[in-house]
């Protein structure tokens, strides 16, 4: 399917009502099954004080991608990205290159000069996306999550 002919837009709930909540927790767990699905006590705080991007198609009740951002503490000018998904039933078609070229202006916008992430070193998919929209691996993080859950640590400079 041909993603250019689509119409996709940005979303970003201030809060998340018990319908989305739902939602947002299913996604989770098909994005990330067992270790990293975020549940409800990280999902309303990220949409209150964070920033939670959903990127959405016309008609669908459910966001395609999902975006959860926070600010990093030591660097007010750096977004960490907590988590980035496409919807399972969406993935292979360049969604996700087309959401991180709409989520760019929103964190620089926000005064945002640094984007930066972590990702699972097996997870060779994601890395290739990272590096194709601008991300470096700036190191290697054994163990980031506990035993044997390994992660490059990725930035990009926001232009």
């Amino acid at each position: 399917m041909d993603t250019l002919n689509k119409t996709y837009y940005v979303e970003v709930p201030a809060s998340l009502n018990p319908e989305q909540l739902n939602i947002m927790m299913e996604l989770e767990r098909d994005a990330f099954p067992g270790l990293g699905a975020v549940d409800e006590q990280a999902l309303v705080p990220l949409a209150r004080y964070g920033k939670l991007i959903q990127y959405r198609e016309p008609n669908d009740p459910r966001p395609i991608a999902i975006c959860e951002v926070m600010r990093a503490y030591q660097d007010i000018h750096k977004a960490y990205i907590f988590g980035f998904y496409v919807r399972s039933d969406q993935q292979g078609k360049g969604i996700g290159k087309l959401f991180l070229q709409d989520i760019y202006p929103i964190l620089k916008q926000d005064g945002f000069q640094k984007v930066c992430l972590t990702v699972n070193v097996e997870n060779k998919s994601a890395v290739k996306l990272y590096e194709k929209m601008g991300f470096a691996i700036t190191e290697t993080r054994f163990d980031e999550f506990g035993e044997g859950e390994n992660r490059y640590y990725m930035e990009y400079a926001i232009s």
